[in-house]
């Protein structure tokens, strides 16, 4: 064995010794000739191998800060990246200190205190393991959050959580196992694709110190029990991974006790242990009585040690915030050359360029500047520009003055320092003629405040007003609306109804907004989501579906069905497409699927959310985005339908109605290249991923011929034959479809665009502008598993085992050159009277859009994204035929509305106010029913307040369902309530509007609700029963209501109070609490009591509106409407609520006692 001697010794940062606190962590990096070293203040450094003093390269904070430091405790590397864990955060970096992305684990894992990290076994995975204990754990009592953590080393995603079911000190990987060394000297050896426990072994009665691994061997040491006392045991034990005995166990002689362990890189029979009292030895397995002993000249204490790859040098972290580098070459002795970390060539890092410093010139005053000289440039300098490149209407200082002529200068008088002049006559112009200009102050009212369409132009590069610029019914004054054809496109050929969208708010909110103005189609738009919602690129993706008629079905079939899922994306998008097809071209909106979807933990893991607050790295592009929720959301709707449907047992000829449209099987083909042993296996598919040729091969000329390519993959990649053991055995790998039928009703299909060669085959062919890559028809056929695929301009004949798809739908991402980008989508056939017009779907914005502009991709600010594909041959038009037959079996549970659901585990029996319908009490067609809801707010209103006091809202508050009521409004049991629910709430909830809403802190909490609480679904469900049912609702403010609950109701079904005591002569709209007031006599909104049938407890007193005392307000009010129109004096009692009104101000006058 080489003797070793120490060749460094420096601090890790150049910083007064000790503020950094004691190295906690070293690493040798295997791609570059760093050493990485991390500290107990979390600062990562890193040195080069350069003697003598082995140079800083880079120094970063990656874990905690100055006034809360957190130390590192492992440091792991990758090609790109630096990967440390301290005890609350994993961070990863680059070389150069720029961070990547941090991952809070708290966020995961409450209360998790990190110990250990290590990478996957598998050179394929991605994954890097980290874990640790909480408080609870080491007292013996494991929690849910005593886990283990999959994460993702390039995003800082956690992938997956598993229990760890002991308090977890060290993590290393091996060959096929992740080895994890738990507090109670077990080490678990765990499998790395799921982290479940495959063996264990009791290494240490006492607990775990170090743990290594080196092929199929594990070394540990660890303490000991002597007389109740943990003492560091002398030994150090080695186990077989293949058969998990226990090898003869190596003695330690050094004093203390073993403390660091790390083993030869090359010669698995050296191991390097040391003491935490500045001591190590080398010991050789199968030499025992050479050990070589070393003494470190240290005054203080090891922390930590690491082995280099090459096996030259070893390196010992101290308490005192230095390092001590010690190495067995007698050539790095003479501190010159460098040390060699690794033994093998790596990339070299690169340095900063440093400038050289400019010669000094003797400088004097009489010194002619030329001698000084200028820089040589072979290009113009950035001082030389066109004041065209920078002046703009919207930059006044910069706005340069119109040149006069220079005779003028002749011609003026001047009586002081200053001139002036008559203006020319040639620039009078002509007298009383209103000239269209753009003059800066003509932007400004007289008030000073900017103008409206001034803002718009401001905001645009065209200042187009039919985009940017909100129309609102309070401004509209009787204008004309332009054509849907005056839309003007902007420098990049953009057509202007492609660009963004956003609402604009004025004073009387989102209501005043004039969505009819975008849309004059009979179909229905999707406003444009806030921006923050985490869901704002899904309407385009749902406007998808809903036109793909076998997808809309299979949705609206599942409502139908008593789904046990409260968090069920199929549920929220059946109720969406239920809505849309009543809307009939009014304006919808998505909230309630994007709060369901944004609140679900896989979307959040998946990075399906466009205000990923956690994400670290660029956001994807819209196009991508929307590909994964694809793939997402069409095996959760195949999940969720088929778990429904066995959860309600259905017959077996109804089974086929829980089947995805979407889904077919794929049956995947394996051969091995040495040996030819065959495998197969089939799975389930639900998008099919367009694959391009590789660079260098012809371009395809159309969208089909890249089809067969896509559906059967075929590669080639090198890997373990498990018929052959040939570890680097060449495979074959393709797909099949096993014949023309199994291909799926629609066909879902990812455009995959990702490099600008790939986009370049969609444009139009070169030779002929008329030949489209995207062609409207295509005919699908299957043979030996293989398919073929033909284009076709127009609807192809019908062959024998053909499947003829038609293109229903295509996204595209849509990225102006002033506009960020966002997605669009464009549907053949909305209607079934138009099979052949294309419609566009811009959010609220819908028109029609003709064929080439569509399938035409010469530009490049549309990029394609997700083509949906429907299948209309004669199979697949008897299959929808079937289905509709057997679906009529299906019907609304209408058990739902005489059910008293609740899920309060407290409920007050006294606040029990409703009783549900009788089995036999049937509501039928217009049956009058009483509605009141209230609400609370998830989030506050944001807005800006110009200099001359006017409000502006910039994003409005958030509301949410809180509590629903319905009161029988005809028969014997009029005026009873028969829903009075409750509305769980899973968010954080900004404000409860006790005072508005009556809405006490806790009554939305299933374990301290005292009042009848049911889901959001269930809810909303029953009201859909009561809208099909085709009952007509009388409230007041009906509308507003509606809209935050996001359910359409048609006119005909709406009986608003507000409407009903609305005079055209007044502006204003009556509150309930004044109509009930001056017609009912009576005082409501005043809170409400409820009596106590304990003489011990005194009544209870709440604030604030009470629903149901609302909604029999307004049926009286109905009541009262119908008597007065019946005596035909509507016009009179109109006249006196708004005369009486002004005198009271509005409001009820207050009683005696309140005042």
């Amino acid at each position: 064995m080489a003797e070793w001697s120490q060749q460094a010794h420096f601090f890790a940062d150049h910083t007064v010794p000790g503020v950094l606190g004691a190295v906690t962590a070293v690493h040798f990096d295997p791609f570059a000739e760093l050493l990485w070293i991390g500290n107990a203040s979390g600062q990562v450094t890193s040195h080069t191998n350069s003697p003598p003093g082995f140079a800083r390269y880079s120094s970063f904070p990656a874990h905690g800060s100055a006034s809360r430091p957190s130390e590192v405790h492992t440091i792991l590397s990758d090609e790109k990246s630096i990967i440390s864990a301290s005890t609350n955060s994993v961070s990863a970096s680059q070389r150069n200190g720029i961070k990547r992305w941090s991952l809070n684990v708290s966020e995961h894992a409450p209360g998790l205190e990190l110990a250990a990290m290590c990478a996957s076994p598998s050179t394929t995975s991605s994954e890097i393991f980290v874990g640790g204990s909480t408080n609870e754990a080491v007292n013996g009592n494991l929690t849910e959050h005593d886990v283990l953590l999959a994460i993702h080393k390039n995003s800082g995603k956690v992938l997956r959580r598993v229990a760890a079911e002991a308090p977890i000190t060290h993590l290393v990987k091996s060959g096929r196992y992740v080895c994890c060394g738990t507090a109670k000297g077990i080490i678990q050896l765990r499998d790395p694709r799921t982290l479940a426990i495959e063996h264990q072994i009791v290494a240490h009665h006492g607990g775990l110190i170090g743990l290594q691994t080196d092929g199929n061997s594990i070394y540990s040491i660890g303490w000991t029990l002597r007389q109740g006392h943990r003492v560091p045991e002398p030994l150090i034990k080695v186990y077989d991974l293949r058969t998990f005995q226990a090898r003869v166990p190596i003695p330690m002689t050094a004093p203390g006790g073993p403390g660091f362990l790390a083993i030869h890189p090359k010669r698995s029979s050296l191991l390097a242990v040391a003491t935490p009292q500045a001591q190590f030895q080398i010991l050789d397995t199968t030499q025992p009585g050479q050990t070589q002993f070393y003494l470190l000249a240290s005054t203080s204490y090891v922390c930590c040690m690491a082995y280099s790859s090459s096996a030259e040098a070893l390196v010992f972290g101290e308490s005192d915030g230095s390092v001590r580098l010690w190495t067995n070459s007698a050539n790095t002795s003479q501190n010159a050359i460098p040390v060699r970390f690794n033994s093998y060539p790596t990339k070299a890092v690169p340095m900063p360029d440093y400038a050289l410093a400019p010669s000094k010139i003797g400088w004097q005053p009489d010194t002619p500047l030329s001698c000084i000289g200028m820089p040589y440039y072979d290009q113009p300098l950035l001082s030389v520009f066109s004041p065209d490149e920078y002046w703009s209407h919207g930059t006044p200082l910069l706005t340069r003055p119109a040149m006069l002529d220079h005779t003028l200068n002749r011609a003026a008088s001047r009586p002081s320092t200053n001139g002036y002049i008559s203006v020319p006559k040639h620039l009078r112009g002509q007298r009383n003629q209103l000239v269209s200009t753009d003059d800066l102050t003509a932007r400004f009212d007289r008030n000073g405040k900017l103008k409206r369409t001034a803002l718009a132009q401001l905001r645009g590069a065209r200042g187009d007003r039919r985009v940017h610029l909100a129309r609102f019914h309070s401004e509209q004054n009787g204008t004309v609306a332009p054509a849907e054809d005056a839309w003007d496109s902007d420098t990049g050929g953009l057509p202007g109804y492609y660009r963004l969208l956003s609402i604009q708010y004025s004073k009387f909110g989102v209501e005043d907004f004039d969505f009819a103005y975008y849309n004059k189609t009979p179909f229905a738009g999707l406003e444009a989501p806030t921006l923050g919602s985490g869901a704002s690129y899904v309407n385009a993706y749902l406007q998808a579906l809903q036109y793909t008629l076998p997808v809309r079905a299979f949705a609206i079939r599942h409502i139908l069905m008593p789904c046990p899922n409260d968090q069920c994306l199929l549920c929220e998008a059946g109720f969406l497409f239920r809505m849309l097809e009543d809307a009939n071209g009014c304006h919808c909106q998505a909230t309630t699927f994007a709060r369901v979807f944004s609140n679900l933990p896989k979307v959040r893991s998946l990075g399906l959310l466009d205000d990923d607050k956690e994400a670290r790295i660029p956001p994807e592009p819209y196009s991508q985005l929307v590909q994964h929720l694809n793939h997402f959301l069409l095996s959760d709707m195949s999940q969720n339908a088929l778990q429904t449907g066995a959860s309600i047992k259905l017959p077996k000829d109804m089974l086929a109605l829980c089947a995805n449209p979407c889904a077919y099987t794929l049956q995947t083909h394996s051969a091995c290249g040495l040996c030819g042993h065959r495998s197969s296996r089939q799975h389930l598919a639900h998008v099919l991923s367009l694959a391009y040729p590789p660079p260098g091969s012809p371009a395809a000329s159309r969208l089909a011929d890249l089809l067969p390519m896509s559906f059967s993959r075929d590669t080639i990649a090198r890997g373990k034959c498990r018929h052959c053991q040939a570890p680097h055995a060449p495979h074959t790998t393709f797909r099949t479809v096993q014949s023309t039928d199994a291909l799926p009703a629609v066909l879902s299909m990812n455009a995959g665009v990702m490099t600008a060669s790939q986009l370049a085959q969609w444009s139009s062919n070169r030779d002929d502008q008329h030949h489209e890559f995207l062609t409207p028809y295509l005919c699908l056929k299957v043979s030996q598993g293989r398919v073929s695929a033909s284009a076709h301009t127009s609807r192809p004949e019908q062959e024998k085992d053909s499947a003829i798809y038609t293109l229903r739908s295509l996204i595209v991402q849509v990225q102006g050159a002033h506009d960020a980008p966002h997605l669009c989508t464009i549907v053949r056939g909305a209607s079934a009277e138009q099979p052949d017009t294309w419609t566009l779907f811009n959010d609220f914005l819908v028109r029609t859009v003709p064929a080439e502009e569509v399938l035409h991709f010469g530009e490049s600010w549309k990029i394609p994204a997700l083509l949906t594909w429907e299948r209309i041959d004669s199979t697949a038009v008897e299959h929808t035929s079937h289905f509709s037959l057997v679906a009529k079996q299906l019907k609304p549970d209408w058990s739902l509305l005489s059910t008293d659901e609740n899920i309060a585990i407290h409920r007050d029996p006294k606040r029990i106010r409703h009783q549900p319908l009788d089995p036999d009490e049937v509501l039928e067609r217009d049956t009058l029913v009483a509605i009141d809801t209230e609400f609370i707010a998830l989030a506050e209103e944001e807005a800006e307040v110009c200099s001359d006091g006017t409000r502006a809202v910039l994003k409005p508050g958030c509301l949410a369902l809180a509590r629903v009521s319905v009161i029988r409004g005809q028969g014997p049991r009029e005026g009873v309530p028969f829903i009075d629910d409750h509305i769980y709430v899973e968010e954080p909830i900004v404000d409860h509007l006790t005072q508005f809403s009556g809405i006490q802190p806790g009554d939305l909490d299933p374990s301290t609700s005292k009042a009848t609480l049911v889901t959001h679904k269930t809810a909303y469900k029953k009201l859909r029963l009561l809208v099909d049912r085709g009952c007509r609702f009388i409230g007041h403010g009906l509308a507003k209501d509606f809209r935050i609950i996001n359910l359409y109701v048609p006119p005909s079904q709406v009986i608003d109070t507000v409407s009903l005591y609305h005079s055209p002569a007044h502006p204003r709209n009556l509150s309930l609490r004044f109509l009930a007031w001056f017609l009912l006599q009576r005082d409501i909104q005043s809170g409400l009591v409820f009596k106590s049938n304990d003489s011990n407890h005194d009544d209870e007193l709440h604030e604030g509106h009470d629903s149901i005392e609302d909604a029999e307000a307004a049926l009286q009010l109905y009541r009262r409407y119908q008597q007065i129109v019946q005596e035909d004096r509507l016009e009179d009692t109109l006249e006196d609520l708004y005369e009486i009104g002004a005198r009271v101000h509005w409001r009820p006058p207050q009683r005696k006692s309140e005042s």
